[in-house]
């Protein structure tokens, strides 16, 4: 993933969550310069959370990694961005071939960081999405759009020369530089750079119980399935175990109920 031109700033399209956060840090281990981006989506229930999360990983990166720069995190609002209407057929277009291939269609986020990236290509001339491979034998929704529109560069960026006009219109402002590496690759080289106490402090839940993760959104679900369930706080591996109770005992009603019994936890209006 290193740059064949250290000189260039490497934009990151920062979530606080995993693979952006391991962008980052691969980035700088490879004495690069980052500049992390965040568009703030006002309908994304974690947002603060997620902007809490940033300010201490950046303060924690800072002390713990002394290789490369990181820029401090820019940040822009997402009602800001209006939707560029070839990108939202470009989008379309993709996601009927993804669904007439058997897969997901892309999510609707492509659609507003595609025209983000459009209407910043001054600024940010290529724009870093953690997009991770699947597993060993099987690649993503995103990885699939790109085999059946086009191809891919050596240094993960879309090769106009060889793609078609909708795939260039989608995608051709972004890089993918994860996207031929496991979660598990990733896990291994967090050992192994002693960096667990800075993946501690990403954020990936979807519902947030005061202001910890919950354990039993999707992507809760994943970590804690998997060998990550150390990212959990010991009430959020509580109620991931209660939730495998409940999912054993009423099946597809799981969610819902789960979904009940989180919004008992919010707030009254």
């Amino acid at each position: 993933m290193k740059s064949d031109n250290p000189n260039r700033i490497r934009n990151v399209l920062w979530t606080s969550g995993w693979d952006s956060t391991y962008m980052i840090l691969e980035m700088l281990r490879n004495g690069e310069t980052v500049q992390p981006v965040y568009i703030i989506n006002p309908r994304r229930k974690s947002r603060f959370i997620e902007m809490e999360a940033m300010e201490k990983l950046e303060k924690k990166i800072r002390e713990r990694v002394k290789t490369g720069k990181l820029l401090p995190t820019k940040k822009y609002d997402l009602r800001k961005v209006k939707i560029d209407k070839d990108i939202r057929k470009a989008l379309k277009q993709i996601s009927k071939a993804l669904t007439d291939d058997g897969r997901r269609p892309l999510g609707y986020q492509y659609e507003y960081l595609a025209s983000f990236a459009k209407i910043h290509h001054d600024e940010y001339p290529v724009i870093s999405l953690g997009v991770e491979k699947v597993s060993k034998n099987e690649t993503g929704g995103l990885a699939t759009a790109i085999r059946l529109f086009g191809k891919m560069t050596p240094d993960f960026r879309i090769d106009r020369a060889a793609s078609q006009d909708v795939l260039i219109t989608l995608l051709g402002n972004f890089d993918f530089p994860i996207i031929d590496t496991t979660e598990t690759e990733m896990l291994e080289n967090v050992h192994k750079w002693q960096y667990e106490d800075i993946m501690k402090g990403i954020w990936f839940c979807h519902k947030p119980v005061r202001g910890e993760a919950c354990g039993f959104c999707s992507p809760c679900f994943q970590k804690s399935i998997g060998d990550m369930g150390f990212l959990l706080s010991e009430e959020a591996q509580a109620r991931f175990q209660k939730f495998k109770g409940i999912e054993k005992k009423y099946g597809r009603r799981a969610k819902q109920i789960a979904d009940f019994f989180y919004r008992l936890t919010l707030p009254k209006k």
